[in-house]
């Protein structure tokens, strides 16, 4: 898993552990479930400068 990979799934998780009722996997549509998964949904190019991510360049 790349770092970028990585952070998007840290950042999901952390999201998603606001929420009592997606921290304990129950059935519900909520503003925190939809922006971790909006959060899983990122592409575009990696910017890596001197081996460090240092953030996404988005593509269309």
């Amino acid at each position: 898993m790349s770092e970028f990979e990585q952070q998007k799934f840290n950042i999901a998780e952390q999201i998603r552990g606001l929420c009592a009722h997606c921290t304990n996997g129950l059935a519900h549509d909520c503003r925190l479930q939809n922006l971790a998964k909006e959060v899983k949904q990122l592409s575009g190019v990696p910017l890596i400068v001197n081996d460090r991510f240092n953030g996404l360049l988005f593509t269309r």
